[in-house]
């Protein structure tokens, strides 16, 4: 029997300093050399292992036999915001970017902080469940602290309104499907922040209210700080 993963047990406290090592590393080696194709290349790898996990968690659930619409399906917000931050590893899309940025820092950060995760290092769902969470985490500093993207005014409505067509959409598949895509039905086993929000449905109401706060507090840093020059990276 594989071993249980352990909240802030060995690998888990593991994942969370690689997770700050790489970041940092990425924004140093990128900002060390602002005029090479280096800070293109790393900008892109979060996106390509991204694009890998998530083919090879779908091709190993179909080899087992597990594959199924009730949980398969991508219609995780951390999913979403893959997909943004995809985009944005090779576009440099600013849509993309505020979406990737706002839910990675409000939302897809606590599944590394506290993760819903079962299986403990060294099982392969262990290694993909990190990868997608610690690459989404990576990118969205990265984009900031070396590509030195920024949101533009009015992000924070685009953002909840795309959040909310999110959760429209994830609500009527949890209902058709009787799943629990975004936790929208249930809260997760594993301890996370959605404890201290109240009962079902009390905390789906007060994350939509702390969603907007939490937008408005992670977009003020850019409304109060003077504009920087952005540095032009060569392709």
């Amino acid at each position: 029997m594989p071993p249980k993963f352990l909240f802030l047990g060995p690998s888990h406290l593991v994942m969370l300093g690689l997770t700050v090592f790489l970041t940092v590393a990425f924004i140093v080696l990128a900002r060390r050399w602002p005029h090479s194709r280096l800070p293109s290349i790393l900008g892109a790898l979060p996106g390509l292992a991204l694009i890998c996990s998530y083919i090879s968690y779908n091709v190993q659930r179909f080899r087992d036999g597990y594959w199924e619409p009730r949980y398969d399906l991508p219609m995780e917000l951390c999913t979403w915001a893959a997909i943004a931050v995809i985009v944005t590893c090779f576009t440099r899309n600013l849509f993309t970017f505020e979406l990737s940025y706002f839910w990675v820092m409000a939302g897809s950060i606590h599944g590394t902080l506290t993760p819903n995760l079962q299986e403990d290092f060294p099982h392969f769902y262990f290694f993909i469940y990190f990868i997608g969470h610690v690459c989404l985490v990576i990118a969205s500093f990265y984009f900031i602290f070396a590509w030195k993207l920024r949101p533009r005014p009015g992000a924070i409505w685009r953002v909840f309104l795309m959040s909310e067509l999110y959760f429209a959409t994830a609500f009527t598949l949890d209902y058709a499907l009787d799943t629990n895509y975004g936790y929208l039905m249930r809260k997760p086993t594993n301890p996370s922040f959605l404890d201290y929000l109240g009962p079902w449905p009390v905390y789906l109401i007060v994350l939509q209210i702390l969603a907007l706060g939490i937008f408005y507090l992670l977009n003020l840093p850019f409304r109060l700080a003077p504009r920087e020059k952005r540095v032009e990276i060569r392709d």
